[in-house]
């Protein structure tokens, strides 16, 4: 008779009870038995778990002058599984659009093969995890086997807490003094409202919602403020981290004036780490002097501002991220014309455009509406450079522009590429100077710049650029 002890946790018991009938015999091992377990004789066996395991031991049990053997078998039994532990390197992140959240993490004591129930695992101890729905807690699993496993949960973030700040449908609004105020909109992502106030930090909530008109009327420049508050109701107490500011621009409506910008630049084709310089010129062409006038002009991402190049001949101009406010103050009846001019650094090569306007004027102007991103007004004005575009044999280059425009069409050196009519988005493989015209807009207001491909130098294939060192050797 045989009987397999069974392990746990890497280990068989240190003792085992055996049993016989008829009762009342008397319990003794073999003498050739190997080392490792011994028997009393009321049949009580003790095991040494690490001289027992992988040997069998008989046992003869005598009652009545009869005799019968039981075989004990011990088994090899496997290393103990032994729990891993996951250690996050960092807070969970929440994507831009506060719908999923990432973390990246560790295992220590790893087991075997690591998976998650939710989002997508990459990576080799630290893993990441991201796209994991918000709100939702995710499940790793390191097993070696069935039966050798760890768990671990990850309590995911609710994204929606501390929403991201409200996004202005215009951050700057003219109105006649006298007049209502205009409705203020904003939009927000996620599981959030818009609460207005009427200062940047603290204060009383004015209006909660999308949609905001303050009541009363336009008595002077006047600044609203906008924050996002969740709405889900694990955190309706998160708001954003900041507060976005809307300017009502009060204007003497009873006065009118005619404010016109022009902006010009040094050159339109440029070359990468060459200096331009930009002139923006504002002046009333009315018989009524203007007040409280301001230009705002928004830098191109390719362009550096060369520090303390500003020039105002009236007025300052400071430069926040990539935006020069110019408050300009008065400007006389009459032609009275005032300048700015400064200096940027050309950054990578690409075609820009940037843009400067009249955000505000303390009178009504006859054909123009301060900050409203109208092009076909003459107090916004539209400038343009070219840096040549490096163009690899085998390579091409992606264009795109505004799908807003129709009709669109493409030139290639003044000839018309009719092949690309009405695409948005074109892929260029020759050099020459491009263009394109559209039924619903044309150049900026100072003309238009091309896209200029050239060659590109120190182009090679991969099979031809190897890359080698060299070593002198002594002779």
């Amino acid at each position: 008779m045989e009987n397999t002890l069974v392990c746990a946790n890497g280990s068989v018991p240190s003792s085992v009870q055996l049993s016989a009938t008829p009762t009342g015999g008397t319990w003794s091992a073999l003498v050739s038995n190997p080392t490792g377990a011994t028997v009393s004789s009321s049949g009580l066996v003790s095991i040494n778990n690490a001289t027992a395991q992988g040997k069998s031991f008989d046992f003869v049990y005598l009652v009545n002058g009869c005799l019968d053997t039981i075989r004990v078998i011990v088994p090899v039994c496997s290393a103990p599984c032994v729990e891993s532990s996951v250690t996050l390197t960092d807070s969970p992140v929440c994507s831009q659009d506060v719908q999923t959240y990432s973390f990246t993490f560790s295992v220590t004591n790893k087991l075997g093969i690591v998976k998650v129930d939710k989002g997508t695992l990459t990576g080799n101890n630290p893993y990441t995890v991201s796209g994991i729905p918000s709100g939702q807690s995710v499940k790793i699993t390191d097993s070696l086997s069935a039966i050798c496993k760890s768990d671990t949960t990850i309590v995911g973030p609710n994204c929606n807490c501390n929403p991201p700040v409200p996004v202005l449908l215009a951050s700057s609004m003219t109105a006649c003094i006298g007049d209502t105020f205009p409705t203020l909109k904003a939009t927000v992502v996620g599981l959030a409202t818009v609460e207005w106030f009427s200062q940047s930090t603290g204060g009383a909530v004015l209006f909660t919602g999308l949609n905001y008109k303050p009541s009363g009327t336009v008595a002077a420049n006047t600044i609203y403020y906008a924050q996002a508050r969740s709405t889900d109701p694990t955190c309706l107490t998160a708001v954003s981290t900041s507060r976005v500011p809307v300017t009502i621009n009060a204007q003497n409506c009873l006065v009118e004036v005619d404010l016109a910008l022009k902006k010009l630049i040094s050159k339109k084709i440029a070359q990468v780490g060459e200096e331009l310089t930009y002139t923006i010129k504002v002046y009333n062409q009315s018989a009524n002097g203007a007040t409280n006038v301001a230009v705002t002009d928004t830098l191109p991402t390719a362009v550096q501002y060369v520090a303390n190049s500003f020039a105002p001949n009236r007025g300052t101009a400071t430069l926040t991220g990539n935006v020069i406010n110019w408050s300009i103050g008065n400007i006389a009846a009459n032609g009275d014309t005032v300048t700015l001019t400064y200096r940027v650094k050309v950054l990578q090569p690409g075609l820009y455009f940037n843009k400067a306007e009249i955000t505000s004027a303390g009178e009504k102007d006859v054909d123009s509406t301060p900050g409203n991103n109208q092009d076909a007004e003459d107090d916004l004005d539209r400038q343009c450079f070219t840096v040549p575009i490096p163009l690899c044999s085998g390579s091409k280059v992606e264009v795109s522009i505004g799908t807003n425009y129709t009709g669109v069409k493409w030139f290639k050196d003044g000839q018309e590429l009719t092949a690309l009519a009405g695409q948005h988005v074109v892929l260029l493989d020759a050099v020459g100077n491009y263009t394109y015209t559209a039924t619903n807009g044309g150049c900026p207001t100072g003309g238009c710049c091309p896209i200029t491909i050239q060659a590109g130098t120190n182009c090679c294939s991969d099979q031809l650029c190897v890359p080698f060192t060299t070593r002198k050797i002594k002779k």
